[in-house]
């Protein structure tokens, strides 16, 4: 079996990654046609037959050119089944106006727009008749499709760093953000400030694990406060996938850092990259207590009401150490303990 794993919009590689861990497992022949700038972020390449490689930016006067080279494409290769990451952008829905008719399963990054969104309803689904959206409860949000069928994907599976970039000290304890730091939809300088009005043990490390954007006032502040520079890192330049999971590999807890107020990005129909890391690597979550109605993450996660409220329970290191083994407890007698299994289902729904 022949599968075509594209991605055309530049980003959400981890889907990849468990695809071509999956599929390869499953001695499916897998090919990839990505954008440019993600083939370096391809790390198992002896898992892939062929890439496929595509401009970073695709204008909308190259969209027949780009979609005519990806139909020779599949047809060169004999390509039975494609799976089509970030659907939400336009040269996807452009493209499949020139591509054949093969078995498509398309990833919906965005789950209510396979609702309301009519590029999906009445233009997409005539030749993609099978969804994934990004875990149970977002699954649970949506209504059933009488045109197309939808199930879950866990993209939880990241290529293990062979030899570690860092080292961590034994007596730190490392919570770590993952994903470019901005403040567009993430509470840095709440954090900020209370970690310069609260007591914190010295050995705990706040992460800040992607290139640092924040703005020059809150980066003069990480610059002139001795407690900030104690308990943060950060970077200013683009990690390498192996500098990013080497400190991912050893992370005590992840903080996703989501604004509690004002932003309603991350509810009931998308999630935070950082959320399927976690799971992948079997973390304690740091949420805002609004969070609790996500269900996938309630049996790993400990919440609170403010960062301030965050950084005193913190304190509580025998609470928190208590909370946090019965976190690792549930994640060995759940089903994130074995990755394969929970990606079965989306193989069987790919294939069918």
């Amino acid at each position: 079996m022949n599968i075509l794993l594209l991605e055309a919009g530049g980003s959400h590689i981890e889907c990849i990654y468990s695809l071509v861990h999956i599929l390869h497992k499953k001695n499916c022949r897998v090919f990839v046609a990505c954008n440019k700038k993600l083939v370096p972020l391809l790390i198992e390449t002896t898992k892939i037959e062929g890439i496929l490689e595509l401009p970073d930016n695709i204008l909308n006067r190259q969209h027949l050119q780009q979609s005519l080279r990806i139909r020779k494409y599949i047809q060169r290769q004999r390509i039975t089944h494609a799976v089509i990451n970030t659907t939400e952008i336009t040269f996807v829905r452009d493209m499949l106006f020139v591509l054949p008719r093969i078995n498509y399963t398309g990833i919906v990054h965005n789950a209510k727009r396979l609702e309301k969104s009519f590029t999906y309803t009445k233009l997409l689904s005539r030749k993609v008749k099978k969804f994934l959206v990004l875990g149970d409860y977002l699954l649970s949000q949506l209504k059933p499709h009488p045109v197309f069928n939808v199930t879950s994907f866990y993209p939880v599976y990241f290529p293990n760093v062979s030899k570690l970039l860092v080292t961590k000290p034994a007596d730190e304890v490392w919570i770590t953000i993952p994903g470019e730091a901005s403040q567009e939809r993430r509470d840095y300088a709440g954090l900020l400030t209370a970690i310069e009005e609260n007591n914190i043990d010295p050995h705990v490390k706040f992460i800040f694990l992607g290139l640092n954007k924040l703005n020059s006032l809150l980066n003069e502040k990480l610059q002139h406060s001795e407690k900030l520079k104690q308990h943060i890192l950060s970077f200013h330049s683009y990690l390498s996938y192996e500098q990013f999971h080497s400190y991912m590999q050893q992370s005590d807890h992840v903080l996703p850092l989501l604004k509690t107020t004002g932003d309603d990005f991350f509810g009931n129909s998308r999630i935070s990259g950082s959320f399927n890391l976690g799971l992948g690597y079997q973390l304690p979550f740091l949420l805002p207590v609004s969070y609790k109605a996500n269900t996938d993450l309630l049996p790993y996660s400990i919440y609170y009401t403010s960062v301030h409220d965050l950084l005193q329970q913190l304190q509580q290191r025998e609470i928190i150490q208590q909370q946090t083994l019965k976190i690792r407890q549930a994640y060995t007698a759940g089903r994130f303990s074995d990755i394969d299994y929970v990606l079965q289902d989306v193989y069987n729904f790919i294939v069918s």
